[in-house]
């Protein structure tokens, strides 16, 4: 071998390197590549991975519950809500009570009270009552004989007999009250419309009424609570040939007792859900 030949061999064992990978491309496989084997994946560019997959990120620790609540719906956010804590739905209601008129300017009358009322739900019920107002209740205020005697505009008295009616009371509201951080008092507030009488010492003696108001339970056990209502019992009289609409306002309060003496929740509370 010449010195000529010498010199190009380092030159052809060059070539021979590059051309090697080139022709195993067009062959249908990758230099290096065992045959049958699978080509490595490739990434949404269109070139191999190389490299290992790594991992997801681990959730943050730092990560308030509030921020894991933000995409959850109502039910799942609410976790509890306490519930009622006294029913009376389907029980009857006996409320013996005390009244008192608090708009008359001329007499001051205590009554006797008494309703039965048919609760149809927890919202809405059926109730009948009455008053009685004794002789001796009545009270006679300053104003009538200073009125009688320097401007001569009362000439008779009429003095309440007692009243009666029949109506329904709407409850739409019903709460909880904390006294002190230690105590928790539970209560609903209801409205009152109904029609009935009013009966007085009067030449008509029955006045045909019609009466609206609210009213306030505070619930003390499953079967006793006390109860204050504020009613206003509107309704024609004659006096003298003259007739007139009287607005006679009263509040009674009293203690309401029911009747079964005990209830049952009808379905249980949800679970809540993790």
């Amino acid at each position: 071998m010449t010195r000529a030949h010498l010199a190009l061999a380092p030159i052809v064992a060059s070539l021979l390197v590059l051309a090697l990978p080139a022709a195993a491309q067009e062959g249908g496989m990758e230099f290096g590549a065992e045959e049958g084997a699978a080509p490595p994946a490739e990434g949404a560019s269109g070139a191999a991975a190389t490299g290992p997959v790594e991992p997801a990120p681990a959730p943050d620790a730092n990560v308030s519950a509030l921020d894991e609540g933000i995409n959850l719906t109502l039910q799942d956010r609410i976790k509890a809500v306490s519930r009622k804590v006294f029913l009376k739905a389907n029980r009857f209601e006996l409320f013996p009570a005390v009244g008192v008129t608090t708009n008359d300017p001329f007499y001051r009358t205590w009554s006797i009270d008494g309703r039965a009322a048919w609760h149809l739900n927890d919202a809405l019920a059926i109730e009948v009552g009455g008053a009685y107002v004794p002789p001796f209740f009545v009270e006679k205020l300053p104003m009538v004989d200073l009125l009688r005697e320097q401007a001569q505009l009362i000439n008779v008295d009429a003095k309440l007999l007692g009243r009666a009616d029949a109506g329904v009371t709407f409850s739409p509201l019903y709460g909880k009250l904390a006294i002190l951080s230690d105590a928790i008092i539970h209560f609903d507030a209801f409205a009152i419309a109904g029609a009935g009488a009013v009966f007085d010492t009067n030449q008509d003696l029955v006045h045909p009424s019609m009466d609206v108001g609210a009213g306030l339970r505070v619930f003390l056990l499953r079967w006793l609570v006390v109860r204050a209502d504020l009613r206003d019992y509107v309704y024609p009289q004659d006096r003298s040939g003259i007739s007139t609409l009287q607005n006679l306002l009263t509040l009674n309060l009293g203690v309401g007792f029911y009747l079964p003496p005990d209830f049952e929740y009808q379905y249980e509370a949800a679970k809540v859900r993790k």
